[in-house]
């Protein structure tokens, strides 16, 4: 018998990316109005709820426009010639920094969970996992490795709900990296961050551990900022 691992959906990433690929095609352009939420709710088959989740972070980066008693509007304020890529690269953008911002909160209890309870074993697991890491060349494929490591703190838990929740969010960690792994210098600022983070652990400190991996974060946050393309 057989079993596949069951994967999170996240509804209003597919409704962000159903968004994106109406502007893709030109059946969005800049100023034009967006079907009702119960239209868009129906059409998407999800609840408003979730559909209101995927315009806050629009919104808030400025893609749609939401009038009182007149709907919402796709932005007028992108330049023709660069709404399409704007708009795709400043949705994935805020996908991140909602990811950066919720691992502030979950990922530092982990960390400070792990420096109490791991074992010998479980450290030496996450040394192999950073060491790997950090064997890795800037044109090799790191995000595997980078994964292996936060899931390696995660184990050291002992809690399955907390490793379940750096499992789901896999692909985000992915997409993260990918974005600030051709950033000069990069690789061993994060190489650093993450030895600060080992050490606390080795030293079962846990407030050290959390103000490591908030530094850390801090870092992914700043460059993701300051240099993604088109923002």
């Amino acid at each position: 018998m057989t079993i596949k691992k069951i994967k999170y959906h996240r509804v209003y990433e597919d409704v962000i990316e159903q968004i994106k690929n109406l502007i893709l095609e030109g059946n969005l352009a800049p100023g034009d109005v967006l079907p009702t939420e119960r239209e868009l709710a129906q059409s998407f088959g999800i609840s408003r709820g979730t559909l209101r989740e995927a315009f806050r972070i629009l919104e808030r980066e400025g893609l749609i426009e939401a009038r009182p008693g007149g709907g919402r509007f796709l932005s007028k304020v992108l330049d023709v010639a660069e709404d399409r890529t704007r708009i795709m690269d400043n949705i994935e953008r805020a996908t991140i920094i909602e990811l950066l911002e919720a691992r502030e909160l979950f990922e530092t209890g982990i960390v400070e969970l792990a420096a109490k309870r791991a074992t010998e074993e479980d450290i030496a697991e996450i040394e192999a996992a950073f060491e790997k890491w950090g064997e890795i060349d800037l044109d090799g494929d790191r995000s595997k490795p980078d994964q292996a490591f936060h899931l390696s703190i995660a184990k050291a838990t002992h809690n399955v709900v907390l490793v379940n929740m750096i499992e789901l969010h896999m692909d985000l960690l992915q997409r993260t990296l990918s974005k600030t792994a051709q950033i000069p210098g990069r690789k061993s600022e994060v190489y650093e961050e993450h030895l600060l983070i080992v050490q606390a652990i080795k030293e079962r400190d846990p407030v050290k551990a959390k103000l490591a991996l908030l530094n850390h974060l801090s870092k992914v946050r700043e460059n993701i900022q300051r240099n993604y393309i088109h923002v």
